[in-house]
């Protein structure tokens, strides 16, 4: 495995220009494409992820063809360098085939996941105009008849200083320490983040960012350090607890009320969307596939048990 550049570089990588898009460095307010969301949704640029991104295009991505929605949300795969050229030569023909993919600068890793966000922001800024920036993962699935729906209620305004999702605030039992054991995915060391508890933030699974508050991060963005893996705990803004992102996996998996579930495999979408799609028909008046009929008894009751874990704080929702 090559090693990473040092911190420092990485950083600088992040505030270059894409090798895909204009540079984000002089933005045209005038060619600015405007839409409501704009998705981000996180990938890795090696072999195999392409397996996620197939799901996702053939799952709720599809809704973006319909004529209500055109316009409403944007969105993009996030990935960095590939590690090797014939992944980069695989992304070429994909990018040819679909055209949505924002390649960074920035060397693919885990550990590089905010750099790539900074990335992220300076094109977001320099391309559209928007009301929310979102990030999601390619393993979760995006209800975007709900997440519209949140962006135009009361919740979502005033939209200044937003930063919304699955918050880690220390209520109802939603805190997080670092992690220090260096085999963790989510490894924090102590001369990142020397705390012995992180500030609120929201779950990377799914999160929405103000326009107004993306702008000041970007201004900020030449003097950020390197920070190992998330995003939120460097901002400090107004916070909204989304209840519908889910992090970890319920039971039953499928919830008419999840606006974002994390930890899908591929294979699983498809089923999810079917069912996701037929809650949406029946909440506008139609039928749908499967007519919108309520889940089976036996998720009920399975849903019941789980609900009560939850509410025992024995289980995460």
């Amino acid at each position: 495995m090559t090693a990473l550049p040092t911190p420092e570089r990485i950083m600088e990588l992040a505030l270059t220009t894409t090798p895909s898009e204009a540079s984000v460095a002089t933005p045209s307010p005038a060619a600015r494409k405007k839409c409501d969301v704009l998705l981000l949704i996180s990938s890795a640029a090696a072999a195999g992820y392409e397996r996620r991104r197939r799901a996702v295009r053939r799952t709720y991505l599809t809704a973006l063809r319909e004529q209500q929605l055109q316009g409403t949300v944007e969105y993009r795969f996030l990935l960095g360098e590939p590690p090797t050229a014939e992944e980069g030569a695989a992304l070429d023909a994909e990018q040819a085939e679909f055209g949505d993919l924002l390649r960074v600068c920035v060397p693919e890793s885990y550990e590089t996941i905010f750099a790539k966000v900074v990335a992220a922001w300076r094109w977001a800024v320099a391309t559209h105009d928007f009301a929310f920036w979102m990030h999601a993962d390619d393993d979760s699935y995006v209800r975007l008849d709900l997440l519209l729906g949140w962006v135009r209620s009361p919740a979502a305004s005033p939209q200044e200083g937003v930063y919304a999702g699955y918050l880690w605030d220390g209520s109802d039992g939603r805190r997080t320490k670092p992690l220090r054991d260096p085999a963790q995915k989510s490894y924090m060391p102590v001369e990142q983040w020397p705390h012995d508890s992180y500030p609120p933030f929201a779950s990377g699974c799914g999160h929405l960012i103000a326009c107004d508050l993306v702008g000041k991060l970007v201004e900020l963005s030449p003097s950020m350090s390197f920070f190992r893996g998330g995003v939120g705990a460097v901002a400090n803004l107004r916070l909204v607890h989304i209840e519908g992102v889910r992090p970890y996996r319920p039971l039953p998996l499928f919830r008419r009320e999840t606006l974002v579930q994390h930890y899908m495999q591929p294979e699983e979408f498809r089923q999810f969307h079917e069912r996701a799609v037929a809650a949406a028909a029946e909440a506008d008046g139609g039928a749908g596939p499967g007519g919108g009929a309520a889940a089976p008894e036996s998720e009920q009751r399975i849903a019941a048990v789980y609900d009560l874990f939850v509410q025992a704080k024995v289980l995460r929702r």
